[in-house]
Formats: C-alpha cells, structure tokens, sequence
C-alpha cells in the first residue's frame, strides 16, 4: 500500500477547500441528470426507455468501479486518484455536451461515471486520513454534508439552467469551472509516492467485480421494463451471483485482492454496510419520487420543484456537519436513531396527508424538512460506522466498499419506485406507495443502529 506520508495539505479544513468545489461539481451533475431527462429525449426525438440508458448506464458504472476505485487510492495514492477521476470526470462531461447520439451520450456518461467512481473512495480517504481516526464521523460528516447540498440543490440549479441555457451547456459548464479547480488541486495538494513494489493487482478480480455489480444494478434497473420474470433479468441478477461467488472465492486467495474480505471480520464496517444499503440507499427512490410527483402530480416546473425539494440542502447539509462531531463525541447511535425516527415520521406525513390537491407551503415544506432533519442526522453517520475501524491504510478500500452497499440500495430504491409510479393510479398513490418503503426499510434497520455502541471506540483490526 502507499506509505504513510501526509498526502494532502497538513489542515483537514485546508484540505476540504481544495478537494470541495471538486465534490460539488460531481455531485451537483447527479441530480441535474434527472433534471435534464426531458429535455434529453426531446433533443433526440428519443423514447424515455432509451434515454433513461444514460441513467442507468451512470449508475452501473459507479457501481462496478467504485471498489477498484478504492483499491487504486489505496495502492497508488490518495491525492492521485482524486485528481485523476476528476479530469477524468472533467472529460466526460464536454462528450456529454458534444454527443450528437443518444448511444454517444450514453458512453460520455460511462466516462463521466468512471471519473467519479475513482475520485469518490480517494476523496473520502483524503479527508479520513487528514482529520484523523478520533474525528472520522466529522469527516464524513463534511463531506457528506456538502455533497448532500450540492446533489440536492441540483434541481433548482439545473432546473434553471436547462430552461434558460439547454441542458448541454448545462454540462458543459462543468469544464471552465473544473479546470480553474483541478489547476488549484494539482498546485495544492501533495502527491505520494505510489508503494514500491507490491504485489500485482488482481486484474481478473477486477473483472468479476465489475461483471458481478454491473449486472446485478443491470438487472434490477431495468427490470420494470423488461419484467421481473423475463430472461434477461433473471439472467442479470444470477449470473451476477455467479460472478460474485467467483470474486469471493478469488479474494480468500490472492495476496492483493480487489475485494478485502477482512473488513468484514469489523463488526462496526458490517453494521456500517447494512445501514447503508437500507437507510442512505433509500434516498434514491425519495428523490426520484419528489422530483416526480411535484412535476407531475402538481404540475410544478422544473424550477419550482427543486425550490420545493430546497429543504433538503438547507438543514440536511449543516445538520450532517454537526451530526458527524456529536458521533465523535457521544456514539453514532446517538445521531443515527433519532434521524432514523425523523425519516419514519416524515414518511407517514408524505403517505397520509400529501394527496392530489396542493398544499406545497402548508404540508409539503414541513413534511419535506423534517425529512431532511433525518437524512442530515442518519445518512452520513451510517457510513462513518463503516468506516469507523478500517486501518489507515485500507481507508480507500472501505471507503469504496461501504460506498458500494448505498449505490445497490439506490438502485434498488429507484427500480421499486419506479415500478410503484407506473402501476400507481395517480401520482400520488405513486408517492404515497414509495413512502411505505421507505418507513419499511428504515423500520428494518433500526435494530442494527440501536446495537451501535452509545460511545465511539476505534478496533482496528491489524
């Protein structure tokens, strides 16, 4: 692995004013994509089946990548892999912009996708190291707290940049912007000599992994228009466990694997990846849901519906901040079951009192903040359990792997929801139904956050 060399400038605070503007680029493009969806398939003249590959095929990409991600910030250095997924990110934004096809825009995707599967663990890794192993919750706690702002301010940015400029240099201003900040990440940051030495990656593991998260997200998101019993989604799903099984098998014993197993003998890193996939993983098919409902079912702009999802990075952004020191002090379940319960409560304002006739300032900003109290209280402290006891020099491989666990319960959230609107009666049976699973699922996993230590103890394993 690398050496353990600071890696980035000496101040955590220094070093999230440089690697943040990076994070809000990347993160504001998730949520303008669903913004910009329409638009897409008008440009192209496009069924939304088609275009929707531009989503999906995004999610995949991250999905495949984001362990591997990990693996390289860890073998080859932090600050390298951050840099580089960014220009690389960068790149596949001016195709995003340029491309004259809908299958030309689906690849750009893929590249941008790529870009942000390697930046992700190494940023998260950056930020751990440089905060140190007592103040790990505050650390994910910033970054997820700006990440949660940018990604959810997305529709009101995008919204009013795809009415007013197109949805193409919507993206393209990605690149002025991104250059002047990787100018500023390359004169900053200090870049680690990569190990000397070291065992050889594991190229094949590498292969089954990508084949095994690939088409297990493959499956699950396309499995509303193919069918739960159709052919190619049953054939997705279990030769992705075929795959799996493989990796499994493969990393017991390969010296370096792409998959580090021993994690898992951490119990907080297990219940760390539970909550992920149920609690933080449910956010995708909230999102899509809102986003959905106020455009449809209440006819709101693409403007107006992203002021009414604001409440979102408004408390959710700085409550996860303070949320992140309060585990460091107090325990994440501290922060973790309150927010948990702060979610339910909001699911059932959403599920029984937001119907057909508008009640946007009345009902839906009240409902929509307290659901943002939980996500800012919950969804970054369920990662910073994860990655609460995983050794300094593994931090890129668990910040990828716990990464992983959210984007399956995203994509999972999202394919649900999807299927709940379509054969919903009116959109808001649609987001009524969506609001059942997501008080189901948090449900589940409180028993896994209520046998999370009151008080924070680091147990690393060697």
């Amino acid at each position: 692995m690398t050496d353990t060399a600071p890696t980035a400038p000496t101040s955590p605070w220094r070093l999230f004013s440089v690697v943040g503007s990076a994070m809000v680029l990347t993160a504001l493009n998730f949520s303008i994509s669903f913004v910009a969806f329409g638009e897409i398939a008008e440009t192209f003249d496009a069924e939304g089946t088609t275009v929707s590959w531009a989503l999906t095929a995004f999610s995949i990409t991250i999905g495949a990548l984001i362990v591997p991600g990990g693996w390289a910030a860890d073998r080859y250095g932090r600050a390298r892999m951050f840099a580089t997924g960014f220009a690389v990110f960068l790149l596949g934004s001016g195709l995003v912009a340029l491309a004259p096809t809908v299958e030309l825009l689906v690849a750009a995707r893929v590249v941008q996708a790529a870009g942000v599967a390697f930046q992700g663990p190494a940023m998260l890794a950056l930020m751990l190291d440089a905060f140190g192993s007592d103040r790990r919750a505050t650390a994910v706690g910033v970054t997820g707290g700006l990440g949660g702002v940018a990604a959810a301010a997305g529709p009101a940015i995008g919204g009013a940049m795809v009415e007013s400029v197109g949805w193409r240099w919507t993206f393209a201003a990605n690149i002025p912007i991104g250059l002047i900040v990787l100018a500023v990440l390359l004169r900053l940051l200090t870049f680690e000599r990569p190990a000397d030495g070291g065992d050889v990656p594991d190229l094949p593991g590498v292969l089954l992994m990508v084949g095994a998260v690939a088409g297990f997200i493959l499956g699950i998101v396309q499995s509303d228009d193919w069918g739960f019993a159709d052919g190619r989604t049953i054939g997705s799903v279990a030769g992705s466990v075929v795959l799996g099984a493989a990796l499994v098998r493969r990393s017991q014993r390969h010296p370096s694997p792409i998959l580090d197993l021993d994690l898992f003998t951490i119990p907080s890193f297990r219940s760390g990846m539970g909550l992920q996939l149920l609690v933080a993983g449910s956010f995708g098919g909230v999102f899509l849901t809102e986003l959905q409902f106020l455009t449809d079912g209440w006819n709101l702009s693409l403007l107006e519906a992203g002021v009414a999802i604001a409440a979102i990075p408004a408390i959710a952004g700085p409550l996860t901040v303070v949320a992140g020191r309060v585990a460091d002090r107090h325990g994440h379940r501290t922060v973790i079951v309150p927010g948990m319960v702060g979610m339910i409560a909001a699911g059932l304002g959403f599920a029984l009192l937001i119907g057909d006739e508008q009640h946007l300032w009345s009902r839906w900003v009240p409902i929509n903040a307290l659901y943002a109290v939980g996500v800012g209280l919950a969804h970054a402290a369920c990662q910073a359990v994860a990655v609460n006891d995983v050794p300094a020099e593994r931090l890129g491989m668990g910040a990828g792997m716990s990464r992983i666990s959210q984007e399956i319960g995203n994509a999972l959230t999202a394919a649900i929801a999807i299927t709940l609107i379509e054969r919903a009666s009116s959109p808001a049976d649609g987001l009524q139904a969506t609001m059942v699973m997501l008080i189901a699922l948090t449900t589940i996993a409180i028993p896994v956050a209520w046998q999370l230590p009151r008080r924070r103890r680091v147990t690393p394993v060697p």
